[in-house]
């Protein structure tokens, strides 16, 4: 069961990682992820919510995503997500903008995960993810979730 923890009133505790775990992750359609148009993720609907997404917005709480797109997305997920009433915080970008063919090869790369869960070790919050690769080694600080989960 995932728990949702309050740093105050406000703001919801964990970090939560972006797609596949709040929306919908389909690598093979380039409708909300595109790595050469960040601005893809503005065609989020409703329907790309995974249940986890619901729950977080609901809440009507702010809070801060951890995700593994590049810089040039974090301007485009706020705008899509608080269309939706998504109440967001800060987004930290650990991944790369595809600005070369090489970069490519960095987007799922270790170097991305190693930076993911040195941040939730450093700032000492939980992460919310469905990639269990950025979620190694921390313990109590990582909580594994599947984008269809019914119940948390």
């Amino acid at each position: 069961m995932l728990y949702l923890y309050k740093m105050n009133e406000e703001r919801l505790k964990p970090l939560f990682d972006l797609d596949g775990t709040l929306i919908r992750e389909d690598r093979d359609s380039d409708r909300l992820f595109d790595f050469f148009r960040p601005h893809a993720i503005l065609a989020l609907t409703e329907d790309d919510l995974t249940p986890l997404g619901v729950l977080v917005r609901d809440s009507g709480k702010e809070f801060d995503i951890l995700t593994a797109r590049g810089h040039k997305n974090a301007e485009f997920v706020r705008i899509a997500l608080t269309a939706l009433g998504f109440n967001v915080n800060k987004i930290v970008t650990v991944g790369v903008d595809i600005n070369s063919p090489e970069d490519m090869d960095n987007v799922s790369s270790k170097r991305v995960a190693e930076r993911k869960i040195r941040i939730a070790k450093f700032v000492q919050r939980k992460l919310v993810d469905n990639d269990e690769r950025n979620l190694v080694g921390l313990g109590e600080l990582g909580e594994l979730v599947s984008q269809d989960q019914k119940e948390f």
